[in-house]
């Protein structure tokens, strides 16, 4: 893994993004929130906070490329009751600022838990989609603080439960060079977003963001990586796993069955009808079997 940091192309290409992700929050996160500059080893998180209340706050790890602003379809609801965090993860698009490399999934989980210091969050429920569903996961197994966490949701983890085959990993690399490549890249984006996602469809704003990540913004973190018998083992806090049945990052049944096996804790559901886009594909049946999960957690306050 090299030890570059991640970054955008050009100050240009940079501003670009961060006017579509400014217009984008503007125009539809729904609930008043407050954001945050937080200090790490790694550089600076960016960390929205909405909804307020006395329930066990929930910490929202967002997918590649996404940033935080791709949780707006579902954070009315979740926040009804708690408070919600949503960071832009370090060295991800977004507008987190990364000072210092990050070469393993250590490092992320290290982040993780100075971000979680920083906040002065002491119990938390944590969900994350799809790669933020590895490096939730990753956090559940290896984190230091374990009674932090009061339970977790995966929502289609990339590589958490079962490794991402390297013909999707292809596939990815072959449409995204058509979206870069494409004088209609509107098109080029539906296309890639159709596959990887099924019937998700995008804004305008959304499927902007979506190509100036992939044409300007230069990821330097490491792949997800299948967590291992034992690292799973060590998940033991009450686990919700939704996973699309036409997800093309692995055999859905495959993932449930060795999570059932592996994870002391764990209820996992295969959602007919769903791809990798489920969280945006059924927005309300995941914020309620989110909501349901955290509810049912014993002794959760």
């Amino acid at each position: 893994m090299s030890k570059q940091l991640s970054g955008f192309r050009s100050p240009q290409d940079a501003e670009r993004y961060f006017g579509i992700y400014d217009r984008l929050v503007e125009a539809h996160w729904p609930v008043a929130y407050e954001e945050l500059d937080i200090g790490s080893t790694f550089g600076t998180t960016r960390v929205r906070v909405s909804g307020s209340g006395e329930a066990v706050p929930l910490v929202l790890l967002h997918p590649t490329t996404g940033s935080s602003v791709g949780w707006y379809p579902l954070i009315e609801a979740l926040c009804e009751d708690r408070r919600v965090y949503t960071p832009d993860t370090i060295g991800g698009a977004g507008r987190s600022v990364q000072t210092e490399p990050i070469t393993a999934g250590a490092d992320l989980v290290g982040w993780l838990d100075e971000l979680l210091d920083q906040l002065d969050l002491d119990r938390i429920h944590l969900a994350g989609y799809s790669e933020g569903g590895w490096i939730a996961g990753l956090h559940a197994a290896l984190t230091e603080t374990p009674d932090r966490l009061v339970s977790l949701t995966l929502v289609e983890p990339a590589g958490a439960i079962e490794a991402v085959p390297a013909r999707f990993i292809a596939g990815m690399v072959f449409r995204g060079m058509r979206v870069l490549l494409s004088r209609d890249k509107r098109a080029a984006v539906d296309r890639l977003n159709r596959w990887m996602n099924g019937d998700v469809e995008l804004s305008d704003a959304q499927a902007e963001m979506l190509e100036a990540a992939m044409g300007s913004f230069r990821q330097k973190l490491p792949n997800p990586k299948r967590l291992d018998d034992d690292q799973l083992r060590r998940i033991t806090v009450p686990t919700l796993l939704l996973l699309g049945a036409d997800t093309k990052l692995y055999k859905p049944e495959r993932a449930r069955d060795r999570a059932v096996s592996l994870l002391p804790e764990v209820e996992a559901e295969i959602i007919p009808n769903a791809g990798h886009g489920l969280a945006f594909q059924y927005p309300d049946l995941v914020t309620n079997r989110l909501r349901e999960h955290m509810r049912t957690v014993k002794n959760p306050s």
